[in-house]
């Protein structure tokens, strides 16, 4: 049988047809229509492999700052416990910030600002009803009982410490090359 958003059962699955939009195989996601965004593009090896790896990303972008706007590197997705466990091992010693949490707790963290004022907000559960309508029950009720993680890197346009951090937590080589 074929792999596809309404027969994934669980994250890694969902983690597979992440990564194979990331990579161009597939249109659009059940959270986001089209291809990945431009900015992304650099960052695509790495989010497969982080999909693959069993961290199912909804949102990233790259540290940066150009002409009025600034952005923190960050990364937002579900996982289960062992990968979040993973998570919390390589992140604690750095600056950098990770949230997780099951349900909604409200904290956000402005992430790109745009002529000073903030854009870009990451942080709190966006729950799971964006994919009800595409997805498998089984996959629906996996990402509501997986956590939802916020990677931060909390200086802006620095881009350099969040990436090979999230790598090395999952044991991928960074940094990673194209392809499968």
């Amino acid at each position: 049988m074929t792999l596809t958003w309404a027969t994934a059962a669980n994250l890694l699955e969902l983690g597979e047809l992440t990564a194979r939009w990331l990579t161009g195989e597939l249109d659009e996601t059940p959270t986001y229509g089209g291809s990945p965004d431009e900015e992304t593009g650099p960052l695509i090896p790495l989010l497969a492999a982080v999909n693959r790896a069993g961290f199912l990303t909804g949102f990233s972008q790259p540290g940066d700052t150009d002409d009025g706007w600034r952005q923190r590197a960050a990364v937002c997705g579900y996982c289960d416990d062992a990968t979040l466990d993973q998570l919390i091992a390589a992140f604690t010693p750095t600056d950098l910030v990770l949230l997780h949490e099951y349900t909604d707790s409200g904290i956000r963290l402005p992430v790109t600002l745009a002529s000073g004022a903030a854009y870009t907000w990451v942080g709190g559960s966006p729950g799971v009803e964006h994919w009800d309508d595409q997805c498998s029950p089984a996959a629906v009720r996996e990402l509501a009982t997986s956590w939802y993680v916020t990677l931060v890197d909390p200086v802006w346009g620095r881009d350099d410490q969040l990436w090979p951090t999230l790598a090395a937590a999952l044991h991928l080589p960074y940094p990673v090359a194209a392809g499968r």
